[in-house]
C-alpha cells in the first residue's frame, strides 16, 4: 500500500487512507500490507508510521487482514513498532533485515529473534529483499529461524533469482506462509508454491494481480499465463528512477490523492495512468 502524505512529503495523510484502503479492497485484494519498500515506512519518522499503522487499522476495520511493516535499521525503534502492532491488532507484522551494513546469518537471526520476543503473540513475517537491503533471508537461515521463532509465521521474499525463491519455498515449513514480490515472475513463484503476492504496483493498479492470483487459485492457468504477460507489458510505463513516483501518481490520477514521496524521490513529470489503463485493454501492446 502507497503512503499518503501531505505536501510537504513527510507528513501521513491520515485523511486519505480510508479512501485507498476502499479502493484496494474494492478490487478485490486479500489484505493489505503497510509501510513496505512502495509504502515508504524506512524513510518515515516512527511517530509518522504509529498514525499511519494506526488509521490504516481504522479504515480496514476488520474487513482484511492487515500486516504492518516494522522493520528498521535501529533494533529499539523496531520493538517499539512491534509492540504498537501487536496493540492495535494487526493481523501480523513484518520486518525487513537491517539494511547498507552487511549482517552475517547469525545478526540476522538475533534481530528477528528479538523483534518476535518483543510481541510473542504477534505473527511474524521476515521480508528478503536484498537487490534494496544489501542484506537477506538464505533458505539457511529461514530454516533456522522457523525452528527458533514459534511465532514466525511466513516470509515476503522479492527475490529476482526464481533459482533462490524454489530453496527458499523448499526449505520452509508448511506452515509457514510464502508470499512473492517480484512482479514478472508472479506467476512463476505461484506455480513453485508461493501461497500469495505482495506488489507495490498492485497498490494503484491491483486489477491484473487480483485477476491472476484469482485465475490461478481456480486451475485457469492460460488466463493466469494473460495476466502475468499484461503486467509485464505494465511494468515498463514506469519511468525509470521514479516508480514509487510514478504509482503515487497513478492513484492520483485514478481520484486517490496520495501526495508527493518523500524528498528527494522525484515524481513524474508527464501522465502515466492514462497509458496503463490502454494496456489493460484486451489486446494491447505495451508500453
Amino acid at each position: 500500500m502507497a503512503t499518503p502524505l501531505q505536501a510537504d512529503g513527510y507528513t501521513v495523510n491520515t485523511a486519505v487512507v480510508p479512501s485507498l484502503a476502499d479502493f484496494l479492497i474494492a478490487a478485490g485484494v486479500k489484505g493489505l500490507f503497510v509501510g513496505g519498500t512502495t509504502g515508504e515506512g524506512v524513510l518515515l519518522t516512527p511517530g509518522e508510521r504509529l498514525r499511519l499503522h494506526e488509521a490504516t487499522m481504522a479504515a480496514a476495520n476488520g474487513r482484511v487482514p492487515v500486516l504492518l511493516h516494522v522493520g528498521t535499521n535501529r533494533l529499539d525503534t523496531a520493538i517499539s513498532l512491534a509492540r504498537h502492532a501487536a496493540e492495535v491488532g494487526a493481523a501480523a507484522m513484518v520486518a525487513v533485515t537491517p539494511y547498507f551494513y552487511s549482517l552475517g546469518d547469525d545478526g540476522l537471526a538475533a534481530y528477528f529473534q528479538a523483534l518476535a520476543a518483543a510481541a510473542p503473540d504477534m505473527p511474524l513475517l521476515v521480508y528478503d529483499i536484498p537487490q534494496m537491503a544489501v542484506n537477506g533471508i538464505s533458505p539457511d537461515l529461514l530454516a533456522h529461524l522457523s525452528r527458533t521463532i514459534p511465532s514466525l509465521a511466513g516470509i515476503k521474499t522479492s527475490r529476482t533469482d526464481a533459482q533462490i525463491i524454489r530453496r527458499l519455498l523448499e526449505a520452509a515449513p508448511e506452515h509457514l506462509v510464502v508470499l512473492a514480490g517480484n512482479e514478472p515472475i508472479a506467476l512463476g513463484s505461484l506455480a513453485m508454491g508461493a501461497h500469495g503476492l505482495i506488489s507495490g504496483l498492485s497498490t494503484a493498479v491491483p486489477e491484473p494481480f487480483v485477476a491472476l492470483t484469482n485465475a490461478f487459485g481456480a486451475g485457469s492457468l492460460v488466463e493466469a499465463r494473460h495476466h502475468q504477460r499484461q503486467i509485464n507489458r505494465l511494468l515498463p510505463c514506469l519511468p525509470a528512477g521514479a516508480r514509487i513516483g510514478a504509482i503515487k501518481q497513478i492513484l492520483a490520477e485514478r481520484g486517490i490523492a496520495v501526495g508527493p514521496t518523500v524528498p528527494p524521490r522525484p515524481m513524474p513529470h508527464e501522465p502515466v495512468w492514462p497509458r496503463m489503463e490502454a494496456v489493460l485493454h484486451p489486446h494491447a501492446p505495451g508500453c
